[in-house]
């Protein structure tokens, strides 16, 4: 699944610090809102999150483990 992830100018979020072109996986299921890496499907709905600055970088992101949503907006997936 193909989404969008929204960080902080310094590509930290929620104090994870991410790289460009890496993988990143957790052994458990994802939990929205508790744990996984979370992604929207659409950049507009990244700014839900996040504020429309040049503080925010959005990334192109692929869900490569499970995914889970309860609103078909916000989704967490343990692999990405």
């Amino acid at each position: 699944m193909i989404g969008y992830k929204a960080f902080n100018k310094d590509l930290t979020c929620r104090g994870f610090q991410y790289e460009i072109g890496q993988t990143y996986s957790m052994d458990e299921s994802p939990v929205l809102c508790e744990r996984g890496f979370h992604f929207c499907k659409s950049i507009a709905e990244t700014y839900e999150y996040y504020e429309m600055s040049e503080n925010t970088r959005i990334c192109k992101i692929e869900a490569l483990g499970e995914v889970a949503t309860d609103d078909n907006i916000k989704y967490c997936t343990n692999k990405i």
